[in-house]
Parts: structure tokens; sequence; C-alpha cells
């Protein structure tokens, strides 16, 4: 089992026996007091410890191997796992809701006593404690499901510390506010559910990678004096340690095959040691010497230009009439169809021909 793994399995486990230890603690005084937030909240800390098994085995899984069924490895089992998660949180916080709807219709005065408060206090501390302890060692293994729980610990300890909130205050006004509280412990357990869901589901159907490892790629990558552009920089996430990406590099023509491949592989070494993504680089070629193609380069790009767009892949095919090349759109806010429509026009002010644009969103 490598480090990593070792790592997110023990950090998970601690999670567990804690959650264990808290939501039994909980569900006793719970009962004995007769507060259905205590109780609540003590099943939100049990549903996170079988959670956290789930999540353990799944952590396991993710670090097996490839093989000849899964050649990218197994690493989406801990995306996976982080749904789950996500969903039994959401199971829960609607299991609260419902409970203190009924005890806001009907309230009923609880117990309570020094070894509720007590409980309820340590249980705050320790929550905020395995808060910290889940981002210092999600960020060590790189774990979407142990920053999960970071974002469930902080969500606990929030949740605890109002119930022990509601807890005095019906001691020492007579207030019965349980089922209000209950309530409001419920919502905030479902908006958290909710945006580890919307997270691990773009995560699941390829949402866009990490700004900060797209960056530190293309900057290796523009940074070879032998590159005069790139595009089309796409990051296939497999799991936390296994990322396979792609890139178009532009080199000029009059370099020989040889010189090209030399320093892909180059970028490719650099990339891997630098971020430990697989990288592929596919060359491009840039003629120089041609004037109309230079021309319609820089017609073009003008007009790209305005939208904060990119052209590449410019090719002129006089055989068939046609004009082909790409179009990178930079965000949601620009229009596709606008762009298209003002480069197929400037293109015919200059040539007569057909006009196939590819608009990429990377």
């Amino acid at each position: 089992m490598k480090d990593r793994t070792k790592s997110a399995v023990i950090t998970l486990t601690v999670g567990l026996i804690l959650n264990i230890a808290l939501g039994a603690s909980k569900l006793a005084v719970g009962i004995v007091s007769d507060m259905t937030s205590v109780t609540s909240d003590a099943f939100n800390n049990l549903s996170d410890a079988a959670v956290s098994v789930v999540t353990i085995i799944a952590t396991a899984l993710a670090a097996r191997a490839a093989d000849h069924d899964h050649p990218f490895g197994h690493g989406r089992y801990e995306y996976i796992a982080t749904f789950i998660l996500g969903a039994a949180i959401t199971a829960v916080g609607a299991e609260v809701l419902i409970n203190g709807a009924e005890r806001a219709i009907e309230p009923v005065a609880g117990e309570t006593s020094v070894v509720l408060f007590a409980v309820l206090g340590a249980a705050v501390a320790v929550k905020a404690v395995m808060f910290g302890f889940y981002c210092v060692y999600g960020r060590k293994c790189r774990s979407d499901a142990i920053k999960a729980a970071a974002v469930d610990s902080a969500s606990d300890a929030g949740v605890t510390a109002v119930v022990l909130v509601c807890a005095i205050v019906q001691k020492y006004t007579g207030a019965i506010i349980d089922g209000y509280v209950s309530i409001a412990v419920a919502v905030v357990i479902l908006i958290f559910a909710v945006r580890i869901l919307k997270h691990t589901v773009g995560r699941l159907l390829g949402a866009r990678p990490d700004p900060q490892l797209y960056d530190k790629i293309k900057r290796i990558i523009s940074d070879a004096p032998q590159v005069m552009s790139m595009h089309d920089l796409m990051i296939n996430d497999y799991g936390a340690s296994k990322k396979i990406a792609e890139v178009d590099a532009v080199f000029s023509a009059d370099m020989t095959f040889v010189e090209v491949h030399d320093v892909c592989d180059e970028l490719e070494r650099k990339v891997y040691d630098a971020t430990g993504v697989k990288l592929c680089v596919h060359a491009d070629p840039y003629i120089v010497g041609d004037a109309r193609l230079a021309e319609m380069r820089e017609t073009i790009d003008g007009v790209v230009g305005e939208y904060g767009a990119s052209a590449h892949d410019i090719y002129i095919d006089d055989e068939n009439g046609k004009v082909t090349l790409d179009v990178t759109v930079p965000d949601d806010k620009v229009s596709a169809d606008e762009i298209k429509t003002r480069v197929e026009a400037c293109v015919r002010e200059t040539l007569p021909y057909d006009v196939e644009i590819c608009m990429d969103y990377i």
C-alpha cells in the first residue's frame, strides 16, 4: 500500500473511532434527556462512522494498480466514496428535518443535566480538532474524501454547538426550542451535503481541472524556446494521484521530425517530474513564408481577440475550396455563434471559400 493510501486510511480510521464514540455518547444522553436535537446530532455522527467504513474500503481499492480491464487505474473509487458520503449526509439531513418539524409542532420539554452539557461541550471540541486533523491530512494525501470529511466535521461542530445552546436556553429560560434547532441543524447538514455532491459529480462527469495545475503545466510548455504557442491542454482526472493530459504544441515547420520529437519527450518528462501528470504532446507545424496564410492568421486573431478567444490550426485547402480552423472560447459568457459568424465573414472577405470552424472550450 502506498504512503498516500496508508496516511488516508489511518486518518479515516481515527475519524471512524471518534465518530463512533461521539455518536454513542450523544445518543445515550439524548435518549435520557428526551431531546430530539441531541439524538438527531448523535445519528449524524453514527452515519458519519458508517460512511467512514465505506470510504476506507474505497480508498484502499483506489490504490490498486492498473490492470487489463482498468488501464487507467482505480482512482475514481475515491470519488465514488465521496459521493456516497454526500448521499448519506443528505439522508441524515432529511431525517433530522422531519423529526425537528414533528417536535416543533408538538414541543416536549427534555431534561437537561451537567452530563448533557459536558458531553456536548466535549463533542464540539473533538469535532473542531477533527476538522483541523482532516484539513491537514486532506491536503497531504490529496484526498477529496478526507476533505469532505473535514467539511462534515466543521458542520458537525457548529451543529453540536447550536444544540448545546438550545439545552442551555431550555434550562435557564424554560423556552422549548428543541424542534426549531433540529430544523436549523438539518438545513446546515443539507447545505454541506449538496456542496459535496455537486463537487463530486463534477469530478466524475469531467469538470475543469485545477487552475493551479493547469497553469503550472502551461508554464512548463510555454517556457520551452522551441514552442511557438500551445492550445487544447486537456487534463483527464482518473483519481487524486492519476491524471493524464494531452496538449497541442506549435513548432516551426522548419524543424526536423527528430528535433520536434526530442522537445516533446523532454516536455513530457518535465511535466511528470513537476506535477506527476502523464502528458502526451501533439506537435502542430507552423508554416512560415506563406504571406496569404500569415495575413489570414492576423485577420482572424484580430476578430477573435475582441472576445478574449484564440484561433489555431488555420489551414487553407485550395483543392476543396475550404478554410478550416479551431477557436478556443474563454468562458460561457462569450457567444460562440457570434464568433463563428464574424470569423466566417472575415474569411470570405479574403477568400470565397467555405469555412469550417471547430469551437473548443478547454
